[in-house]
């Protein structure tokens, strides 16, 4: 992968790509051209990383029948978990019934991009192992809007209550590496706004809090 280099489209410079890039959960079922996903995965290589470890290690699944049993435990745990919620807003009852709905999709995702920290090659502590993987993600992320792809950031499969056991033993992830999260990839199927975000006065300390 080395050489291969990312060009913002002229229309899209950094600062357009970080105050545009959107979770998208609908995706068209067209594939992704193999070095569309090289220049994504050099573009998250470039993060930064504790010490420079570079622990990032990316599993990219395109087999649909892979896709389809990766799906089951990912969304038996998600459902049960939904079980338990009560209380939930309309508003983020929708949010969740669009995620459930992606999730029953996932076969039908061109990719699916497990992001995995080795940990024989980072820090000790849960915060640098953390620290030295989501800064690739987000280069991920911010790669793939800039080439006109949209993708999804969850943490389906990641923990033990989100079927992260079964997932590693499909993808025959090793037990040293940690799955962080999953980020869904292809073509939008719908076109979304601008984030909406608190303005920065309301979270912003200067000084001291």
């Amino acid at each position: 992968m080395s050489g291969v280099r990312v060009v913002m489209p002229s229309e899209m410079s950094l600062l357009d790509g970080i105050n545009s890039l959107r979770s998208v959960r609908k995706f068209k079922p067209d594939p992704i051209p193999e070095d569309q996903v090289r220049i994504i995965l050099d573009s998250a290589s470039k993060a930064a990383s504790g010490s420079n470890t570079q622990p990032w290690e990316f599993v990219i699944v395109r087999d649909a029948r892979v896709k389809a049993r990766l799906k089951e435990p990912m969304l038996r745990t998600w459902l049960a978990r939904l079980a338990g919620s009560t209380g939930m807003s309309p508003r983020m009852r929708d949010v969740y019934d669009e995620a459930t709905e992606m999730l029953r999709n996932t076969e039908k995702v061109p990719v699916i991009i497990y992001c995995c920290v080795d940990l024989n090659r980072v820090g000790k502590s849960e915060e640098v192992r953390y620290a030295s993987i989501y800064p690739a993600v987000q280069n991920l992320m911010l790669a793939a809007h800039a080439i006109g792809l949209a993708t999804c950031l969850t943490v389906h499969g990641s923990t033990l209550t989100r079927g992260e056991p079964e997932v590693k033993k499909i993808l025959g992830i090793p037990e040293h590496v940690k799955i962080a999260c999953l980020i869904y990839l292809g073509h939008p199927s719908i076109r979304l706004g601008l984030p909406r975000r608190k303005p920065v006065e309301n979270f912003v300390h200067n000084n001291r809090w």
